[in-house]
């Protein structure tokens, strides 16, 4: 583990970069990389649009060193052509994807514990066929990314680990949450103690963990659930040894947390200190470079658009990226993406999941003999929860909604994050009559009546992170938070959306054999649209998610014919599948289980 100086000259690093460009200072690039994340070469090849995702250029590891690539390119007669530069790219470039070798996780068993919940052939078979899917989207990194790091924008990782799919070919921080789950139901400890130790990795030296496993990801992160992780894995092993050796690593990810990204809000004598998403950036991002470029197209002013950028580089910090949620409301303005302003908003579910960070940090520092640091984790999840009810509740709207720092005003729209102090318990005030509040928005906005699950917003904006799409992480985050409820009609909303989400996965499963990043929540069964790249197919959250609510629910869900002993709640769902996928269909593969 790092040294305590170490982590400290980190953090004091992000704070002063922090600062500096909260103030409208100096450029501050994606990392230092003169080829990967600032420089002329790329601006112009990236300008160049030479493939149909900017990623793909920054994706690609070199054939020659740094400054052999960057000798070739400033030798090259100006102005570049867009042939000149497809010809310079194809000779000092490979991949990308070739920074890997084949690795298949071998920790599976015949027959993980999960399966004996499950009540519906179908489901268990979905479910089984999900646990051999890890085995597609694991990756092992080659020696030669640690040999000369600075001829790939691939970060290494002593261990294997499991990637979400498609474009995302790397570890990511807040997907590996759900896939740790996922994992853990398929009973796969060693992989998730592999990539918990990447984790830990990352942390020595960065001082926190970065958005993904590249250079150009390592000024902004992700939300933070690397926590919870480690407590996952410890009820699922009860190896308190392993977690006990890596609290300085999950105090070291809290404490950046806590130093770059805290606010403090006065409500009557009271100072609350609140977190918000705020990286230092303030270029456009590399993997996303013409897509800025873009977006900024119309800003002018070199400040302003410096800003844009920060808070476009932040919103992709919070993993909504992108989402009206984030754009301004003033009056007059678009619900367009030159209007995000990340920065300037404290949001519910960054809150809830720190507020569930000091509540496990609390515990675990209890369990392995701590009480000191056991006592002052809890008063910091005390205090958060006060602030999260006395900042971020709407009395008017009895529902927690993100707060507009300037304005020093709730933003007074939907978005399934309002709910999300459910899910962390962390609600901060009296829990009967919060339920009901929280149940009676709900129901009065319809959100529960989506076909496809659980609405990201009720915003039709072409943002991804908005109508019509339904995001597993936020499917289960909802679904967990409502599942707790002592209200028992809550309860029953939470089993209505799991049947829903579960019924959608299953019907595109079974259409392509694929699962997807995002669905529809307008369609069952339908993938999700909108932002800045086609729908994705893997998936490691997905994947994870359905085997999460097949874990909560297993018993008593079913998309089996023979299988009537559901309530009638769910017969719309299945009447939705059965004229998707033929009855004929159904029975044989239902048959082929019994056998």
């Amino acid at each position: 583990m790092a040294s305590i100086s170490v982590l400290t000259r980190t953090v004091l690093l992000h704070l002063v970069l922090s600062v500096g460009i909260l103030r409208g200072e100096d450029t501050v690039p994606a990392c230092d990389s003169p080829i990967y994340c600032q420089g002329d070469l790329l601006d112009i090849i990236q300008r160049m649009r030479l493939f149909n995702d900017s990623k793909t250029f920054v994706d690609m590891s070199l054939k020659q060193s740094p400054e052999e690539v960057l000798s070739a390119f400033n030798n090259l007669s100006k102005p570049i052509s867009e042939a000149q530069g497809r010809k310079f790219v194809g000779d000092h470039f490979s991949g990308p994807g070739d920074e890997f070798q084949p690795w298949k996780p071998t920790d599976l068993p015949r027959m993980p514990a999960i399966m004996n919940h499950i009540k519906d052939p179908l489901l268990r078979g979905f479910a089984w066929d999900l646990c051999r899917t890890w085995k597609d989207l694991g990756r092992k990194i080659k020696i030669d990314v640690k040999l000369n790091p600075d001829r790939y924008s691939l970060v290494y990782l002593p261990n294997p680990f499991i990637v979400p799919g498609g474009r995302f070919r790397e570890t990511y921080y807040w997907d590996t949450y759900w896939v740790v789950k996922g994992l853990l139901l398929c009973e796969m400890t060693d992989t998730v103690k592999g990539m918990l130790e990447n984790f830990a990795f990352m942390i020595e030296r960065f001082g926190f963990i970065p958005n993904g496993g590249r250079v150009y990801y390592s000024r902004r992160s992700q939300p933070p659930f690397f926590i919870p992780m480690m407590y996952d894995y410890y009820k699922a092993t009860k190896n308190l040894t392993f977690v006990q050796s890596h609290l300085p690593a999950m105090e070291a990810e809290y404490d950046f947390w806590m130093t770059n990204r805290s606010v403090s809000v006065q409500r009557g004598d009271v100072t609350h200190i609140l977190n918000r998403y705020a990286s230092s950036v303030n270029s456009p991002r590399p993997e996303s470079y013409s897509e800025d470029l873009k977006t900024a197209s119309s800003t002018n002013n070199s400040s302003a658009r410096r800003q844009l950028y920060q808070n476009l580089v932040s919103a992709a910090e919070s993993g909504w990226d992108f989402s009206s949620r984030w754009f301004s409301r003033d009056p007059g303005t678009n619900l367009t993406l030159d209007t995000t302003r990340t920065t300037n908003i404290l949001p519910v579910d960054l809150n809830s999941v720190l507020c569930m960070n000091e509540h496990i940090l609390s515990e675990l520092f209890n369990l392995t003999g701590n009480q000191e640091k056991g006592k002052n984790y809890s008063k910091n999840w005390q205090r958060r929860q006060t602030a999260i009810f006395n900042v971020l509740w709407n009395p008017t709207k009895r529902v927690w909604q993100d707060l507009d720092i300037a304005a020093n005003s709730h933003r007074d729209y939907f978005y399934a994050s309002n709910i999300l102090p459910l899910f962390a318990s962390c609600t901060g005030r009296n829990e009967t009559q919060t339920e009901k509040s929280v149940l009676t928005y709900l129901q009065n906005l319809g959100v529960l009546q989506f076909a496809g699950g659980f609405p990201t917003s009720l915003e039709t904006t072409g943002q991804q992170w908005d109508l019509p799409n339904g995001w597993p992480p936020l499917q289960h985050m909802a679904i967990w938070g409502m599942s707790q409820s002592q209200n028992q009609q809550l309860k029953a909303e939470a089993f209505s959306l799991a049947n829903k989400s579960i019924v959608s996965n299953w019907i595109a499963w079974n259409r392509s054999r694929n699962m997807y990043e995002k669905y529809s929540t307008n369609i069952s069964g339908e993938g999700g649209s909108g932002g800045e790249y086609g729908v994705q197919e893997g998936f490691g959250w997905s994947n994870g998610v359905v085997l999460e609510l097949l874990s909560m629910y297993g018993d008593r869900l079913s998309v089996s014919p023979q299988c009537h002993h559901t309530s009638s709640a769910h017969a719309a769902s299945r009447t939705r599948l059965f004229y998707h996928i033929s009855p004929l269909v159904l029975c044989f593969v239902c048959l082929l289980f019994y056998l």
